[in-house]
C-alpha cells in the first residue's frame, strides 16, 4: 500500500511538473502572439500617420505653388519670449521644417526690446514673405524677463492674435548654461560682462549674496511679484551681469504675462522635457499654433555621437530598415549643448547652493501655471564627447 502510494506520489508530481512546463509555454506563446499583435497594430498607425502626412505635405505644396503671388511681409503670428538658455532656439528652428512655417533671417528681432514705441511696418518688414495660411515666426529669448517693463502689454497691443511660446528649464543649470555661453561671447568678441570671472563658481559667489540682499530689502518694501519684477527689469540697466541669476526667478515675471495672455494664445513648456522628448512637443505645438500637423514625434532621432535629437521626415521605407534612420538628419547648431553633453560641469556646492535659492520661486512658478515639471531631480551627464563629435553640424 505505502508503495503504490509512493508511486502514486511521484506520478503526480511528474504531471504538475509537465503541466506547469506546457502552461509556461502556452503564456509565452500567448505573450508573443500579443507583442506581434501589437507591434502589427504600431507598424498600421505608424502607416497611417505617415500616409495622412504625405496627403497634407501635398495640398500644401499645390496652395504653396498657387499663391507665390500672394506672399507678403506680415507680421509675426508666433514669438518665441523665452527663457534665454532653455531651448527656444531649438524649438522654432525644429518648426521650420514646417511648410506653412517661416521664421525670420536670423530669428531673433529684438523689436518689442525698445522702450520705446516702433513704427510696426519696420517690424512688419522684418518678416518672410508669406502667403494666408503659412505662419511668420520670430524669438527674441530676452522679451520674458528684459525691459522694458511692459513688454507684454506692447506685444498684446501690437499683435492682438499673436500667440507666445514660453519655454523654461531648470534655472540653475540656466544659470550655467548662461554663464558658459557669455564666456564664449567674451572670447570671441571681447564681451565685458563677465570678464573678470574666470569661473561660474567666482561669479556665483559674488552675485548670488548679492542678488540674496536685494531680494530681501525689495521683499521689506512690497511682498507684490509685479513689484519684483519692476525691480528686477531696472536692475538689468545698471548691472547687465546679473541677468545671469535674475533670468531664473520666472514667478517674477509669469503673473504679468498671464495678466495680458490666457492659455489659449500663451504657452508654457517644460525645456527639460523638450530635450529628452521634442517630437510629443512639436507635435503639441502645431495645434496650439493651428497649422495640419505634419512634423511628427517620429521624424526625431538621436544623433549616434552627439545624443542629442536631430530632424529628419520619417519614411515607411525607414520604418522597414530599408533606410538608415540617420539618413538626411538636420541637426541644430555645434553651439547648441555646450553643459548637457558632460564636457563641462559646475561643482555640485555652487549648484546646490542655486538649487535652495531658486527653490521658493519655482514653486511659486509653478502654482501660477498650475503645472508642475520635474527640476529637482540629481542631474546625470552623458559621457564626454570628442571635440570632433562636438562640432558636428548638419545643414538643411
Amino acid at each position: 500500500m505505502l508503495r503504490f502510494l509512493k508511486k502514486s506520489q511521484n506520478y503526480f508530481k511528474r504531471n504538475v511538473k509537465i503541466a506547469l512546463i506546457i502552461l509556461f509555454l502556452i503564456i509565452i506563446l500567448l505573450l508573443a502572439m500579443m507583442v506581434k499583435d501589437i507591434s502589427r497594430k504600431s507598424f498600421l498607425e505608424v502607416q497611417r500617420r505617415i500616409e495622412t502626412r504625405e496627403n497634407i505635405l501635398q495640398k500644401i505644396e499645390k496652395y504653396n505653388e498657387e499663391n507665390i503671388k500672394n506672399e507678403k511681409h506680415r507680421l509675426p503670428k508666433v514669438i518665441g519670449i523665452g527663457v534665454k538658455k532653455c531651448g527656444t532656439d531649438g524649438v522654432i528652428s525644429f518648426l521650420n521644417h514646417h511648410p506653412l512655417v517661416r521664421i525670420l533671417d536670423g530669428i531673433e528681432s529684438f523689436f518689442f526690446s525698445s522702450r520705446t514705441r516702433q513704427n510696426l511696418d519696420v517690424y512688419r518688414n522684418m518678416m518672410p514673405l508669406t502667403n494666408d495660411r503659412q505662419v511668420a515666426m520670430e524669438k527674441t529669448p530676452i522679451y520674458f524677463a528684459f525691459p522694458p517693463i511692459n513688454t507684454p502689454e506692447l506685444i498684446k497691443t501690437s499683435i492682438p492674435d499673436v500667440k507666445l511660446i514660453l519655454i523654461v528649464c531648470d534655472p540653475t543649470l540656466r544659470a550655467f548654461s548662461d554663464y558658459v555661453h557669455e564666456r564664449i561671447r567674451y572670447d570671441l568678441y571681447d564681451d565685458p560682462m563677465i570678464r573678470k570671472y574666470k569661473t561660474f563658481e567666482e561669479y556665483v559667489d559674488e552675485y548670488l549674496p548679492k542678488l540674496q540682499r536685494n531680494i530681501k530689502e525689495w521683499q521689506k518694501i512690497s511682498s507684490k511679484l509685479s513689484d519684483l519684477r519692476e525691480k528686477i527689469v531696472n536692475l538689468v540697466h545698471t548691472d547687465e551681469a546679473s541677468t545671469l541669476l535674475s533670468n531664473g526667478i520666472y514667478s517674477a515675471h509669469i503673473k504679468q504675462w498671464q495678466s495680458v495672455f490666457n492659455a489659449s494664445n500663451l504657452r508654457i513648456l517644460d525645456g527639460n522635457r523638450f530635450m529628452q522628448d521634442p517630437g510629443s512637443i512639436i507635435e503639441e505645438l502645431q495645434d496650439f499654433i493651428g497649422i495640419p500637423k505634419v512634423l511628427l514625434k517620429e521624424d526625431f532621432v538621436r544623433h549616434p555621437h552627439t545624443g542629442f535629437f536631430c530632424y529628419r521626415q520619417f519614411t515607411m521605407k525607414q520604418f522597414q530598415n530599408q533606410l538608415p534612420m540617420t539618413e538626411n538628419m538636420t541637426c541644430l547648431g555645434g553651439g547648441k549643448g555646450r553643459t548637457r553633453n558632460g564636457r563641462q560641469k559646475a561643482d555640485e556646492e555652487t549648484l546646490k547652493k542655486l538649487r535652495a535659492f531658486y527653490r521658493p520661486f519655482t514653486q511659486q512658478f509653478f502654482e501660477d501655471i498650475g503645472e508642475s515639471f520635474s527640476w529637482n531631480k540629481p542631474t546625470t551627464h552623458k559621457k564626454p564627447i570628442s571635440k570632433e563629435t562636438e562640432l558636428f553640424q548638419l545643414t538643411k
